[in-house]
């Protein structure tokens, strides 16, 4: 017969780990669209959005490595420097700050 106690204990156990790999995967995505541009900002770790103002365009921050940052738009891919603008596809793409903890990106076509 199983111990009651002991299967409590695994399953608070259990929410316990899991817990922590969702509050460690917590993250926050923005942006905005004018006219054909949008700004958009991934902090802690966001990865991806879709940007439906530029035709459901998928963006992706797949690396940051110092004040660059390797992105994806759609299947093109491309890096791009704080401060730089970089054709990635049909998209201009502006990365306005890179850091560990938030990339913000300028997008237009």
């Amino acid at each position: 017969m199983a111990n009651p106690r002991r299967a409590l204990n695994l399953t608070v156990a259990a929410a316990i780990a899991l817990g922590g790999v969702l509050s460690s995967a917590a993250s926050c995505t923005s942006h905005t669209c004018v006219n054909g541009s949008c700004t958009v900002t991934f902090k802690d770790g966001a990865g991806a959005t879709t940007l439906d103002s530029l035709g459901d365009a998928s963006v992706e921050v797949q690396a940051v490595q110092g004040t660059q940052a390797q992105i994806r738009v759609n299947s093109d891919q491309g890096i791009v420097a704080q401060g730089q603008t970089q054709q990635i596809g049909p998209f201009r793409v502006t990365a306005e700050k890179v850091t560990d903890h938030e990339v913000k990106l300028k997008i237009s076509r």
